[in-house]
């Protein structure tokens, strides 16, 4: 028989899209209390992107009369179905309700899960047996975004010039990763002539060093030079070749690092330099990076410039990758800061403070093992 999964409308709709998916129902229907009227819609959209039938029923509560009023009319309306009801939302009186009127009245196999999505489980309350069984890797990018309301707008990573771009430069991309320890001063000068390249949308390829370059800065730049990146004299004078190629050098470069290492690491979904459209369909935000794996999101800040030298914006840096992982990444997710130079005591102390995994300078070559870690937790 087809089994109609009942779930209760939450702040945290991953603990009901997850079920949902794996469970694959006939229908799902989602109890919406009046403070949850929008999350019930927003899973209803998810649900039916995926193609499984969605049904709202408002469900008051005001007090415990009238939630055992409304569990009645909900077990009336089921019964003779095989339900499955997902305890996970909702108060604890709302489920105890729902549990004892639905055990009551529905007549046909009766089924109580719990979405555990701290341990990544699902588990069965009832039948008696049954146990539990682990979460499968279900969710997209989109997936976890929409539960939280957010919507992806564009992704570099999914333009195909982008990725052919970055393919051809990738050799270039990597000896400046792998080499950060060593070439951490350099990202500063070369920063700094880029931002002044394209200062004011006034784009100034004709930069100047502030000293002739070390042999391995002057390798990096004879290297850069082959990829048509830049043209050099051999001595101070660098020149640009596009505002393309000074965004590259602004930071850009530790992107595609970025983009390189999460496809080398298979994570389920990944988003380089995305644009996350909020709620109310208005307000946007970038970030870097964003990966998914196994349901979880991992939201990924990087930066090239030496913290320390601006307190307040080190901390907006900070309290802004804190604040957006949390918006967009529900319960399960985490953020990490990706430095091409080791941070200071200050910020490395904020950053421990906020539960931000940081990886800098030396430890860049480091970063695949960090995500595999990661994807394997």
């Amino acid at each position: 028989m087809s089994t109609i999964l009942l779930c209760i409308a939450t702040g945290q709709n991953l603990a009901n899209l997850i079920p949902a998916l794996q469970i694959k129902p006939a229908s799902v229907w989602i109890l919406a209390t009046p403070a949850m009227r929008v999350q019930a819609q927003t899973l209803k959209k998810l649900l039916d992107r995926h193609q499984i039938p969605g049904r709202i029923e408002p469900f008051a509560d005001d007090n415990i009369a009238t939630l055992e009023t409304e569990s009645l009319r909900i077990a009336e309306l089921l019964d003779g179905q095989h339900v499955a009801f997902n305890a996970t939302g909702g108060t604890k009186q709302m489920a105890l309700v729902l549990t004892e009127t639905l055990q009551g009245l529905v007549t046909e196999p009766f089924g109580i899960l719990y979405a555990d999505t701290t341990h990544q489980r699902i588990d069965w309350l009832r039948p008696k047996g049954r146990g539990g069984e682990p979460m499968q890797d279900l969710l997209s990018l989109e997936d976890i975004l929409g539960t939280q309301g957010f919507r992806l707008g564009d992704v570099n990573s999914r333009h195909e010039n982008w990725v052919k771009t970055t393919e051809n430069r990738g050799q270039l991309t990597k000896d400046l990763g792998d080499k950060a320890e060593k070439l951490g001063g350099f990202f500063g000068a070369l920063n700094g002539l880029a931002q002044r390249a394209t200062r004011n949308d006034d784009f100034s390829p004709h930069q100047e060093l502030d000293y002739e370059p070390s042999p391995l800065y002057g390798e990096i730049l004879k290297k850069a030079q082959s990829y048509e990146l830049i043209k050099w004299d051999s001595g101070t004078r660098i020149t640009f070749t596009d505002q393309g190629a000074a965004r590259y050098f602004g930071g850009g470069w530790l992107e595609e690092y970025i983009f390189f290492k999460l496809r080398g690491c298979r994570t389920k979904d990944y988003a380089i330099n995305a644009i996350l459209i909020a709620p109310d369909g208005q307000t946007t935000n970038e970030i870097d990076a964003l990966a998914v794996h196994h349901n979880r999101l991992l939201a990924i800040e990087c930066k090239t410039l030496r913290f320390g030298r601006d307190r307040s914006k080190d901390a907006d840096i900070m309290y802004k990758l804190d604040s957006l992982s949390q918006r967009v990444g529900g319960l399960m997710h985490q953020r990490m800061i990706l430095s091409a130079r080791p941070l200071d005591e200050i910020s490395t102390a904020r950053a421990k403070e906020l539960n931000i995994e940081i990886i800098a300078g030396k430890d860049i070559r480091n970063f695949p093992d960090r995500i595999r870690a990661w994807m394997n937790h």
